[in-house]
Parts: structure tokens; sequence; C-alpha cells
């Protein structure tokens, strides 16, 4: 765009001498200045600007600045949602979808050098025919939350969250457990029809989980840079650029990591579901070792490590941690 205004004033600006020949003047030569697009030819880049012009302002609704300015949250409910989500219940889930491919045919109508000609086009169709879902149940190894505190929001004047869930195990128990729960259930769908798709993840039950965030202090009043007419009238000047560094300069980022641990230590292993915790678990030291899970899965090379249920050996030094572990 900036090039396309430099052409249209070097159009103005720019003057150049032409030489013309008319009967008018009995065959002499004339000579003038003139521009140089003083026929017709400023409106190629006029043209040009416009468009680019156009698609800048579709690109700016669409950008990713603007679409997060829309969840705007104050700091307070930023930490009501985060204790909302530490004191959730988890359910992990699996979901077994078989299916096949159907070969079909439809009639398609084509056009070649004016003429239309129907032809006989052949595809296929994937049509399901049975949906099974299943939950982890971890009633007998238990589930507590481990979750890091969230602190220094006040600090910013904009705080850009993002917010991610997983789970792992404190124990081999719990995690042999939920691995005997997971074969046995793709165990009890396969092989229902010619392919099956298997898909696993994680979600806290009754909390609406949103992935991104802006926290500002008071969403009131947010930042001259923050607010969508500063935004819309940098925008409409061509100057949104220098806003979104500007606003990415002084916001600050946050990465969050609900974390859920199964298979409690100790006492407290005959836990309820819900995740509450009896006075000796609080007691406990900080548990390690654990084995960690992403919070969606849906990869077949990925669910064939996890079915074979590979290791890898622990190192020297591991090994010597371990035995000092078990004589302790």
């Amino acid at each position: 765009m900036y090039g396309c205004l430099g052409a249209v004033a070097w159009c103005h600006v720019t003057t150049v001498t032409r030489l013309t020949f008319s009967s008018t003047y009995q065959g002499n030569s004339l000579m003038y200045h003139d521009s140089p697009c003083s026929n017709g030819y400023v409106y190629i880049p006029l043209a040009f600007l416009l468009m680019l012009y156009a698609v800048y302002l579709v690109e700016c609704w669409h950008c990713q600045a603007r679409h997060e300015l829309q969840h705007r949250v104050d700091v307070s409910s930023v930490r009501e949602r985060v204790g909302r989500m530490q004191q959730a219940t988890p359910c992990i889930w699996w979901k077994a979808i078989s299916y096949h491919y159907v070969r079909r045919t439809r009639q398609v109508t084509r056009y070649r050098n004016g003429d239309a000609y129907t032809t006989t086009q052949v595809y296929h169709e994937r049509v399901n025919t049975h949906v099974a879902e299943a939950e982890f149940d971890y009633a007998r190894c238990g589930v507590r939350d481990v979750s890091k505190a969230l602190v220094g929001l006040e600090g910013a004047p904009a705080t850009r969250l993002r917010f991610t869930k997983c789970f792992s195990f404190a124990s081999v128990e719990a995690e042999n457990a939920y691995l005997c729960q997971r074969a046995r259930f793709f165990a009890e769908n396969e092989g229902l029809d010619d392919y099956m798709e298997a898909r696993e993840g994680m979600h806290l039950k009754n909390v609406d989980f949103r992935e991104f965030m802006v926290a500002f202090p008071d969403p009131a009043r947010p930042p001259w840079y923050a607010c969508s007419s500063a935004f819309w009238a940098a925008a409409l000047l061509t100057l949104s650029w220098p806003l979104r560094v500007l606003a990415e300069y002084r916001t600050a980022y946050a990465h969050y990591h609900v974390e859920k641990l199964f298979g409690l230590e100790g006492p407290g292993s005959a836990s309820s579901a819900g995740g509450g915790l009896s006075p000796s678990d609080e007691l406990l030291p900080p548990l390690t070792h654990r084995l960690p899970r992403v919070n969606t899965v849906d990869s077949t090379e990925l669910e064939w490590h996890i079915r074979s249920n590979q290791q890898l050996v622990p190192s020297y030094s591991e090994a010597v941690l371990m035995d000092l572990a078990g004589l302790g």
C-alpha cells in the first residue's frame, strides 16, 4: 500500500518533458512539461491501493489481537476460575468409532467448449456403524489436584493467559489400572467393523474450560492500546501494526497448567473420587516420579506405544536413587 501511495505521489509531483508533432503548428514540434501519468496510468496504482486496503481491513477484522480483546476478564474472575478448575472432578474418557467405506457413484455435469456432457463420478463415503464411550474408574486409586498457584497478575497492565490440562500418575499401580481399563475398552470394540477410530482425553466436570483469556486489573478501563476504538482508528490509518507491537510489548504472558494426579500414596489411597483429602494426606511429602499424560490424544502411533506399555530403562544414577529410596 505504501508503494502504491508513493507511485501516486510520484505521478503528481514529477514532471517529464514531452515532444509532440502536430499539423496545427505546420509540422513544427511542440515541447511541454507534463506528468508521466497524465494518460490515465495513475488509476493503475490507485486500483491496487484500494484492493490492498480492502484486504488489509479484512485482515484486521480476523486478526488474533482483536479476537483476544473480546475475552477480557478481571483478575478476580481469573482466580475464581482457577479455583474451580482446581476443585473440579476430572473425567478421563475413551471413545471408539467403528466405520467402513462405501463405494458410491453420482452424475456430474461438466462443460467443455460450451458443450455440456454428463459423466459418472466414483467416490467413497465413510459410514459410522458403532460408537462407544467409557470413563476411567479411579475410585480405588484416588485423585488430587497438584496445580501450582497463580500469582503476579496485578503487576502487569494486561496478562494473556493460556490454560491447558493434563493428568499424571503417582504410582505404577495407578498407571496399570488405567492401561488395563483402556486396553479392555478398545479390545471390546475392536473388530466390529473394517476400521476403528480411537480417541481419548480428559475434561473437568462442571467447568467451562476456556483456553485463552486476557486479564486486566480493571476491564472497564483498559489501557488505551487495548481499546477497540484505538485499534480501529489505527487500522483506518494503516497503523495497526505499530499498535500491535506496542500491545505485545506491554502484555505479560502466563501459561497455567491444570494437572490431576492419580494414585495417592500412603493412607490417602482410598480417598473418594471427588478429589477430597483426609488430614493425613496433607502431611504427606510431595510426590515425585510422576508419569504424565497429555489431555487429549488421537494418534495411532501413540496408542500403540501406550498399549504395549513400553518404558525406558533407568540410568545408573536413577537406579542408585531408586535403591536408596527402597532402603529408606
